[in-house]
């Protein structure tokens, strides 16, 4: 976090703060201007009464203010409560209004108000004063610094009065005439009501001298792992009318500070630049670098840097006067680099060794509530299914996801949205251009101190045109980025930076297992770099799905589930695609519950299959974003977790396809793989591998001895032979095991019948099938009853399954609920569910999660 003294205090507090400090005010009033009939000028004075509006928490849009006060609840999430939320309400401007103290002593200091996120237009007003009107704060995605140095009032007693008048974007998806670059959901849902609308980040009251200092980075380079080059950087404001000589000082850990003096000129802004060529302590030996978590440590350090007035003038004399501001924050050392393999497919580097980047489209909740301790929920999430990167299309989150992207080593690729005013480029005007530039250099600047952050992406779905890409790369040029980035996530050549080397080619719809590996050079099979695809659909899981629908439409399947299948517009909003292969393959289903069981079954069946493609064929694949990680409210589609954070099946598909060292088969030509995730090599292996029938009986069996796979590197151990007689719905089971424990344990339904694709009908979304395999026989398993112990507490739950009959028990979940109440414990992380046990096979699976009172273990499974 940037700044020496953050506090978060009551608006009415009063503040006598030393340079360097800054408060967020957080305490607000909000109300809509249909209900106020006075201009800013009176609803900022002391004398304005406020008494009847809304208290609020910034940073809230107007949605999330209004549920603070529970005009609307949680309840908006379940069936189609949202669609009876009267959007006209949100027509108009609404008003924020708080207040602060500033005393006396304060009066020779600089004081800044700094909006780090509004949504869309604004007018400022201070103590009945116009501080900025709504033709200059404009973007959602820009910091609006203002000082109000002028306008304040410095007293032991009187208040500082602000209020601002918040105006609503204009940003339709999908219709090519709207122009404000503001916050979209594109088809991930329904729209927010309010869309977005309102003071959606914090906003920090700073106190300076006369000169500021912001926007650290530290940039590393490099020669080896032995030695790194680094250069300090920073911003410095002179925001006096005359020139300033100034002095500033910079520290890392507990390195001996060093200095620059240089001239401002009347309020000039300019980058400090500590170069290593000219500061020989910036050559680091033996660095400690931030890695990626399964790269190594997540080391971070410490930087400290102030500037200090040392007067009026044109010379620097090299006395350092008084301090006039400071920061401190924490940094990464570490070097992103990004290349293009002989295929030209983009790679990247981390310190020098290439990743295989595997992660998921990130998703804010739908009205942008995020607490630190829902996001740091999404990150333990992400790490424990073993990816490593999230990306962020449009929704650039507040400090506080990136620094716990740095302390979990999660890489974060951030970029602007899609199919929205963002690349409605062909209506864009000036203000346009300024927008997107002043956004640009914003999120850049404050980015750039992160070592999560590897690369920018600057257009989603199209290639920009050559004027508005020479805006963003001024922009980036501008910050000093320090770090690759992206013309486009499509498959696209610039004129100006060359081709992306990525592709955006789906699909967004469920496709078998075989898929991945088939599609060798034209859609989103596992080659290139994919940034956002996957099996699409992914309906609830029933304990979800109860608490999402009421019981009239629990079945058949409605215009109630479709409501929670995203955006009602464009090619999905409903399960069509995917019932009908869950039908084909798995047979008709009589009840909700029955389909849902089902649901589980293929999508874990259909994600594992994506990231084992992704994984088998590193370098030829170079990176896989699931579209999507999460969702921002219930959903049927695009998610490994659901929105409660029940870890559904395919989060468990994940967590074992992107396991450290994973045991895998290959769906196109019957090879078992294993696949080293470690940056060292493994020691020597064994697997086991056997073929199943339907009844459990052993067909074929195979003990192989594995020699070490080097470090980051995958090598097929066997082929599975042909074998006579197999029933149509047969099983495969896989595990590796060192010289103590099993390391990787992995379980395949396969069939005789296999899925067809018709690649000739493919499209953008989707390849269709012409037949499909058949699992119905799934539906006649003989019943398995297991054998069940288990140690709880509210913390932990430690359970032991012995299956001990000769049947398959077949996809065993395992929940953890409330004692009292029955309801499902999320967040909850298990070391493995949805397995599946052979006849006389034991597992001990743990469980964590915090609980305040007495749990319960549920276990169900297929055949029960």
């Amino acid at each position: 976090m940037i700044g020496v003294v953050i506090l978060l205090v009551s608006c009415c507090d009063g503040m006598n703060l030393d340079v360097g400090a800054a408060t967020y005010l957080t305490d607000w009033k909000l109300i809509s201007s249909s209900n106020v009939k006075v201009d800013g000028s009176v609803i900022s004075s002391a004398s304005f009464d406020d008494s009847k509006w809304y208290n609020v928490s910034v940073p809230c849009t107007v949605m999330a203010c209004l549920m603070q006060n529970d005009v609307y609840t949680e309840k908006l999430f379940f069936g189609e409560n949202l669609k009876a939320v009267d959007q006209n309400q949100f027509l108009m401007s609404w008003w924020y209004r708080t207040h602060f103290q500033l005393n006396r002593q304060m009066a020779n200091k600089k004081i800044n108000i700094l909006f780090q996120g509004i949504n869309y237009r604004a007018s400022v007003w201070l103590n009945g004063l116009l501080v900025a009107s709504s033709k200059d704060v404009v973007g959602a995605f820009r910091y609006f610094e203002l000082d109000i140095s002028a306008f304040a009032v410095f007293s032991d007693t009187q208040l500082n009065y602000i209020a601002v008048e918040v105006i609503p974007p204009v940003n339709s998806v999908f219709n090519d005439t709207t122009t404000d670059l503001a916050i979209t959901f594109v088809d991930w849902s329904p729209p927010p009501p309010d869309s977005s609308m309102g003071i959606w980040r914090e906003v920090k009251l700073e106190v300076t001298g006369s000169v500021k200092i912001q926007y650290p980075m530290v940039e590393t380079k490099l020669a080896s792992l032995q030695l790194a080059h680094l250069t300090i950087i920073a911003e410095v404001v002179n925001t006096e009318s005359h020139s300033s000589s100034i002095t500033v000082s910079a520290t890392i850990d507990k390195m001996d500070p060093i200095f620059y003096h240089l001239i401002l000129e009347p309020f000039e802004t300019r980058p400090v630049v500590f170069s290593n060529e000219t500061y020989p302590s910036l050559n680091v030996k033996n660095p400690t670098l931030w890695w990626p978590w399964q790269m190594g440590p997540q080391n971070l350090h410490n930087l400290s840097m102030s500037v200090y007035y040392n007067g009026t003038g044109k010379e620097s004399n090299g006395v350092m006067g008084t301090i006039s501001d400071f920061l401190t924050t924490e940094f990464g050392m570490r070097e992103a680099t990004s290349d293009l393999t002989k295929d030209g497919y983009r790679f990247y580097s981390i310190n020098g060794a290439p990743i295989l980047i595997r992660g998921g489209g990130w998703s804010p909740d739908l009205f942008l509530r995020a607490s630190p301790d829902w996001l740091e929920k999404h990150f333990i999430y992400m790490r424990d299914m073993n990816l490593n990167s999230v990306r962020l299309e449009g929704k650039m989150e507040g400090d506080t996801f990136f620094q716990l992207a740095d302390k979990y080593g999660i890489l974060v690729m951030p970029g602007w949205c899609c199919c929205d005013s963002w690349q409605h480029w062909p209506v864009w005007k000036e203000e346009q251009f300024t927008v997107s530039y002043y956004s640009m250099l914003s999120q850049a600047k404050r980015l750039r101190i992160y070592p999560s952050v590897f690369v920018f992406v600057y257009s989603s779905d199209e290639l920009p045109p050559p004027n508005v890409e020479f805006n963003y790369l001024r922009a980036l040029r501008d910050s000093l980025w320090p770090n690759p980035m992206l013309s486009a996530a499509s498959d696209r050549t610039s004129t100006l930076t060359g081709p992306t080397g990525v592709k955006m080619s789906g699909p967004y719809s469920w496709e078998p297992p075989v898929y991945w590996l088939q599609d060798t050079s034209s859609y989103g099979g596992a080659y290139g770099f994919l940034t956002e695809g996957g099996p699409g659909q992914n309906p609830l899981p029933s304990e979800s799905f109860n608490i999402t629908f009421p019981p009239s439409d629990y079945w058949p399947i409605n215009a109630d589930w479709n409501w929670h299948c995203g955006a009602q517009h464009g090619n999905f909003g409903n399960l069509g695609r995917f019932t009908e292969a869950l039908n084909a393959r798995h047979g008709q289903s009589s009840g909700s519950e029955q389909f849902l069981e089902k649901s589980q079954v293929m999508a874990y069946e259909a994600h594992r299959a994506m990231f084992e493609g992704y994984g088998r064929n590193k370098y030829t694949s170079t990176g896989v974003i699931q579209w999507m990680l999460n969702n921002p409210f219930p959903e049927m589609i695009w998610h490994l977790y659901d929105y409660y954070f029940n870890p559904t099946a395919t989060y468990f598909a994940t967590k074992v396809s992107c396991e450290p060292i994973h045991i895998q088969y290959s769906y196109d030509d019957n090879t078992i793989w294993v696949v080293n995730s470690l940056y060292v090599p493994t020691p020597a292996l064994t697997a086991s591998i056997q073929l199943l029938s339907f009844n459990g009986a052993v067909v074929m069996q195979q003990t192989v001895p594995v020699k070490s796979i080097g470090a980051d590197a995958g090598r097929s151990i066997f082929t599975l032979p042909y074998v006579d007689n197999l029933t149509s719905t047969y099983f495969l089971k896989l595990s590796l095991q060192d010289a103590s424990k099993v390391v990787s344990n992995n379980f395949y339904w396969l069939s005789t019948s296999s899925d067809v694709l018709e690649w000739s009908k493919s499209n953008w979304f989707e390849t269709p099938c012409k037949f499909y395999a058949d699992f119905t026989l799934l539906n006649s398993l003989p019943t398995v009853q297991l054998q069940i112990s288990a140690t709880q507490t509210k913390q932990q739950t430690s359970v032991t399954l012995l299956n001990p009959s000769s049947n398959i028990a077949f996809f065993i979940h395992l929940r953890i609920i409330n004692k009292s109440t029955g309801a499902d414990i999320w967040p909850v992380l298990w070391d493995d569910n949805y397995i599946s046990l052979v006849g006389g096979e034991k597992r001990t699976l743990t469980a964590h999660y915090n609980s305040q009172q007495d749990v319960d273990l549920v276990v169900s499974y297929w055949n029960q």
